[in-house]
Order: C-alpha cells, then sequence, then structure tokens
C-alpha cells in the first residue's frame, strides 16, 4: 500500500486484498477453514507482508487445531491477540467503504476504534492521514464552488475569474417576460418591479438591460409566431411594426435582429414531445391547440391505455395527464408507475391534473415523486412556465 507503485496500482491491489480477506472472513464465519485458507493465501501471493493476511491465517488454523482437540496449553491468549487482529482488519475494511462513498466522518469513526483495539497501530495511522487529506481537499473544493462573488482567492488558489451572473436576474427576467406580454407596463406593474428589484438588490442600470434583451425576444418570438405559416398578412405587419415602436426597437436593431427574423420565416421547429392524456375532450382539444401554438409535438390520447400504445413508437419529453378516467379504465396513477419502471422513461417529468382535488392524494402524489399537480382547468401560461423550466432542467 505504501510502496513506490502507482496510485492506481496501489489501489487495486488493496481491492483485491479486501475482497479476499472478505471471502476468507465468509469462509471462516461457518467453519469452512480449508476454504479459507485459500483466500488467504491469495492474499498473502498478491503482498506476502500483509500483516493482516497473515494474522488471519494464524487465527484460521488456531481454530482447525482446537476443532480436532489439538489447541496448545497457550491458546486462549493466542486468541485474544488473533482475534483483535480480525476485528482491526474488519474495521479498516469498512474504512476502505466509507472512504469510497466520501464518507469521511463514518471512515474515521472506523479507525478511532482501531487505536481503541491498538493504540499504535501503522496502518491505522496511515488512514487517518488519508481521511484528513480527502477531508482538506473536500473542504477547499466547496469553498472555492460556494465561494462569494469577487472573494478575494484562498492563498496559494488562482484569482477568481469574471464575476457570475447575478442569481436573481433569471428570476427577474422571466417576471420581466410576464409583464411585457401584452406589450406595456402599467403602473402596477412598475411598481411591483420596482419592489423586487430593492428586494434582490437589482440595479436601474441591470433592470433596463434585461428589459432590453426581454423586449428583443419577445420581438423575435413575434416574428417566429407570424411567419409559421410562410405568409404575413397585413394585419400581422402592422401588428409587428406596433411592437417595434413600443419595445423601442431602432431600424439599427432590427438590422441585427435580422438573422434571426430570417430563421423565424422558415418556421419553428419542435421544442419536445409532450404526451397529454386528458378523458376531457374539450380540455385537451384546447391543451393540445396552446402547445401546437408554442411549437411542442403533442401526443394527445383520451385514456390511459391509448397513451401506451402511443409511447410504443414515440417517446415522450414530459408527460400531462388526468388522475381520474371512466370506470374500468386504467387512472394516472397507473401510467406514472408503469412509466416510473421504464430504463429511460423514469426520469421523465410527469404532471398531474384533475378538477377533483384532495391535498392528501397530492402529497402522496409528491412523495411518490410526482413533478407537480394542476387543477383543471389548467392555467396555460402557468403550465407552459412549468414545461419549460422542467424540460431545462432535464435538458429535452
Amino acid at each position: 500500500m505504501f510502496s513506490s507503485k502507482s496510485t492506481s496500482e496501489q489501489q487495486q491491489q488493496k481491492e483485491q486484498l479486501t475482497k479476499l480477506l472478505r471471502a476468507a472472513d465468509e469462509f471462516f464465519r461457518y467453519n469452512r477453514f480449508d476454504e479459507a485458507l485459500v483466500q488467504i493465501d491469495l492474499a498473502l501471493s498478491i503482498d506476502p507482508k500483509n500483516v493482516l493476511a497473515r494474522s488471519f491465517k494464524e487465527r484460521v488454523r488456531m481454530m482447525q487445531k482446537r476443532l480436532h482437540g489439538s489447541a496448545g496449553a497457550d491458546k486462549p491468549a493466542a486468541m485474544v491477540e488473533e482475534e483483535k487482529q480480525a476485528a482491526i482488519a474488519k474495521l479498516l475494511a469498512a474504512a476502505d467503504e466509507m472512504i469510497r462513498a466520501n464518507d469521511y466522518k463514518s471512515a474515521f469513526n472506523r479507525v478511532s476504534e482501531v487505536y481503541k483495539i491498538d493504540p499504535q497501530n501503522f496502518y491505522a495511522k496511515a488512514y487517518s492521514d488519508r481521511i484528513e487529506m480527502l477531508q482538506q481537499q473536500q473542504k477547499t473544493e466547496a469553498e472555492k464552488f460556494f465561494a462569494k462573488p469577487g472573494a478575494p482567492a484562498a492563498p496559494g488558489q488562482p484569482a477568481a475569474g469574471p464575476a457570475p451572473v447575478h442569481g436573481a436576474f433569471f428570476m427577474y427576467r422571466e417576471l420581466m417576460k410576464e409583464v411585457w406580454l401584452d406589450g406595456k407596463v402599467t403602473p402596477e406593474e412598475e411598481q411591483e418591479l420596482k419592489r423586487v428589484r430593492d428586494i434582490f438588490n437589482i440595479s436601474n442600470k441591470e433592470h433596463f438591460e434585461i428589459e432590453n434583451e426581454v423586449k428583443h425576444a419577445a420581438y423575435v418570438d413575434a416574428l417566429r409566431l407570424a411567419w409559421r405559416d410562410g405568409v404575413l398578412t397585413s394585419t400581422e405587419r402592422q401588428v409587428l411594426e406596433m411592437m417595434r415602436l413600443r419595445y423601442d426597437i431602432t431600424t439599427d436593431e432590427h438590422v441585427t435582429l435580422e438573422d434571426k427574423v430570417q430563421e423565424a420565416k422558415k418556421g419553428m421547429p419542435t421544442r419536445a414531445t409532450v404526451l397529454l392524456v386528458d378523458g376531457d375532450k374539450d380540455h385537451r382539444t384546447s391543451l393540445f391547440g396552446f402547445l401546437k401554438q408554442r411549437h411542442y409535438d403533442v401526443i394527445s390520447v383520451g385514456t390511459v391505455e391509448e397513451a401506451f400504445d402511443r409511447i410504443v413508437n414515440q417517446f415522450p419529453h414530459l408527460v400531462l395527464t388526468e388522475i381520474v378516467f371512466s370506470a374500468n379504465q386504467m387512472d394516472g396513477f397507473a401510467l406514472f408507475e408503469k412509466l416510473r419502471q421504464h430504463q429511460t422513461l423514469r426520469t421523465v417529468p410527469f404532471f398531474f391534473m384533475s378538477r377533483f382535488r384532495d391535498e392528501k392524494v397530492v402529497r402522496a402524489a409528491l412523495r411518490l415523486g410526482l413533478d407537480l399537480f394542476f387543477t383543471k382547468p389548467v392555467d396555460q401560461e402557468l403550465l407552459i412556465a412549468a414545461i419549460e423550466g422542467r424540460l431545462k432542467r432535464h435538458g429535452a
């Protein structure tokens, strides 16, 4: 373990030794001493000087003699020593497992138990040093990861790069999108925006930068929507011109956005596939149209049984299903449980919806792993925000 071999070789050797000694210990527990000795000899062939293996071997031999009534007069004292060595071997093997799991506190507790048996144990000392080094590395990495923007670098550490984006910017940008959805900001909305800026220390300069970004994005989205059928009507042209003026987009800025406009003319590609399961045809049709308008590919079915048939040919990126269906039909929980058993679909975001809402049922569903629950009729804007958020998190 402490030779001139590479770290990788040392680790492989240690793991092999641990595996062999564990097998020997298992045989030993059932008094299968000959088989235990075979495993120990294999361990010694890897490391002939291994103290734990040699001690274990002596103990096995002694137990063999004792079993056959030929133990020497000094056996009780020898047994005590061998039992100590066996206990130490188990504790250090457990410490190894915990180190691999990055559970350094538990690993150190196991090593501490070794010191109680043998205060001068050389291996325990080596393990303690190793654990302390790993704990320090873990602490250093955590400090670096959670360092505050602009905080001075720790001694010996490289200086931090550019300060990361203010965490609240993302939230504020989404809020700004909602406010500008109708193309104007009311005095009440402006007041609410100011309140949020004060809470999260967002400067006026940052506010105008985010607002400008949101306006440009909204303008490009409007262009994409207007050009989805390949034709721009006179009404659509008037609306776009009103947006350009209302959003303070200059002619030069429009030219800068021209590439995005050209992309919009080609049509918006499908973003992701949503499985929509709802026995209420009118409600399902409304959601289907809304999701298609937002450029989602939608698998629309009226029962869970139909959903299973469609999934065979196309896997969804997200599922939105009613909970309760007609008598003798599978319910939403059946769909949820089935998909969670599938290797690929078990991580797909899953939303329930229903006119029936029982808080205990909702809590039980959330404990099972459900992502969200919507009361019908579903708030479409809230739904689209939830879909975008979950798909972004899952990389779809």
